[in-house]
């Protein structure tokens, strides 16, 4: 009928984005300019807030109740997605007050939710910059919050160049934005970063980035780049390097609070460690693991137990605060003694953190939606690679191998350890869940 008649059928509502932003936001416009056609923005405004900008007013506009009652508006639609757009809103409490509303947004009933501020971590992670110049129309206190925030993650503020408006920001012209960059910019920074959602941006990023030779993030391009990224859908960026960054990147989906990735840091030295082990299964070797951990600096804030043997288990550990990976690694050894098999300490994801059978049930539905079993098996099982063959591949410690959902066979492949039982029965049930939730291929009709 729609080739017949030449009428477009009007855009879903439900393949949308909601869109959360401060009371005196006036750019509506400019966050369009990043999505392309069907995709619907929702955007709803926070109460009025008798405040000059200031932290006062970023902590009301970020208040639980406020942000509660705008997720569910937002939700009437049938949106797949929130966020929440101020970037001083989601940064003024540190990374715990960023998680706290990406906390609030999944409890008022958000299946997927992102700030301005976590935004802008994945995005200096997509460029691959660790180091960033940063501009903002804000007074030096808010500056230096954002500057901490980041530090927080890994991310050194090279310099910092701040307008000390108080107000009406979206009436910053681009050549005060462009003066602001250019002063900002420092030999050592790997980026620059403009903040604020409600500075005006779009048409300066990519005459700036060639101009510097760097990326230029803004707050409301990462916060537009997250939210169509996390719908499979890529945003629209002429000659901006994050949009081009993200050609040939998958969907990015996460039906949980998502930690932001760590950035490159000297080998060794990450913040999050995986600690895995072989030990007696007998009384007092997790004491002894712990101690080990604790000598070397360490943290234990995840914890997990794969049968091995009638006499042995492996012991898998996500250890904090232990930055020398070496030095980790020779306090464990030291400790569990002749008794324990290989010592294996590698960087971990901040997504280890997140419940198993949460970060499992996360897995599946984004295998199910994207349509790609692998990767997500990948991520289950901290695998180098997962490929799909033919047959079943001979036993080997170093893969792990069950039918695929389809035809064939998925072949997990991780040089660092060997697979364990347990691990083989993890697969095994997730591409049992994979098959279950797969949706029917459609049935033939007679004709």
């Amino acid at each position: 009928m729609q080739q017949e008649t030449g009428v477009v059928p009007p855009p879903d509502p439900a393949g949308g984005i909601g869109v959360i932003v401060p009371f005196d936001f006036a750019l509506d416009r400019e966050l369009w300019r990043w999505v392309p056609e069907p995709v619907e923005l929702h955007l709803t405004r926070t109460p009025f807030v008798p405040s000059p900008v200031t932290a006062e007013m970023a902590r009301a506009i970020s208040d639980p109740e406020p942000v509660r009652g705008a997720t569910r508006d937002l939700l009437q639609p049938g949106t797949r997605i929130v966020a929440y757009a101020c970037t001083s809103g989601s940064f003024v409490d540190g990374v715990a007050g960023e998680r706290a509303l990406i906390d609030v947004m999944h409890e008022a009933g958000a299946r997927h939710a992102l700030t301005t501020a976590g935004a802008l971590v994945s995005a200096l992670g997509a460029v691959g910059a660790s180091r960033v110049a940063i501009v903002t129309p804000y007074v030096d206190t808010l500056t230096e919050l954002l500057g901490a925030f980041l530090a927080a993650h890994g991310i050194t503020s090279t310099s910092a160049v701040g307008l000390g408006l108080l107000g009406q920001i979206w009436r910053v012209s681009y050549d005060e934005v462009v003066a602001a960059a250019r002063a900002a910019d420092h030999p050592d920074a790997e980026a620059v970063f403009i903040s604020c959602t409600n500075l005006a941006t779009y048409d300066v990023i990519a005459p700036l980035e060639r101009e510097l030779g760097k990326p230029v993030l803004t707050a409301n391009q990462v916060t537009m780049w997250a939210a169509l990224q996390a719908i499979g859908v890529r945003a629209l960026g002429p000659g901006q390097r994050l949009i081009a960054s993200d050609a040939a990147r998958g969907p990015h989906l996460r039906a949980v609070p998502d930690p932001s990735p760590l950035l490159a840091r000297p080998a060794g030295t990450a913040a999050l460690h995986r600690v895995r082990v072989r030990v007696p299964d007998e009384a007092g070797a997790l004491a002894r693991l712990a101690e080990a951990v604790a000598s070397a600096g360490g943290n234990i804030v995840a914890f997990s137990v794969h049968g091995q043997d009638s006499e042995s288990v492996v012991d898998e550990l996500v250890v904090s605060g232990a930055t020398d990976r070496d030095l980790l690694a020779g306090s464990v050894r030291a400790t569990v003694g002749r008794a324990a098999g290989a010592v294996l300490v590698t960087e971990a994801d901040p997504h280890d953190l997140v419940d198993g059978q949460t970060r499992a049930l996360d897995l599946a539905a984004q295998a199910v939606q994207n349509g790609d079993p692998g990767a997500a098996l990948a991520a289950l099982l901290h695998a180098d690679s997962v490929q799909t063959v033919d047959a079943e591949p001979d036993t080997d410690p170093h893969e792990l191998a069950v039918p695929a959902p389809g035809e064939g066979w998925l072949v997990a492949r991780r040089e660092w350890a060997p697979f364990t039982v347990t691990e083989s029965a993890r697969a095994e049930a997730f591409v049992r869940a994979l098959t279950a939730l797969s949706p029917a291929p459609p049935a033939e009709v007679a004709p």
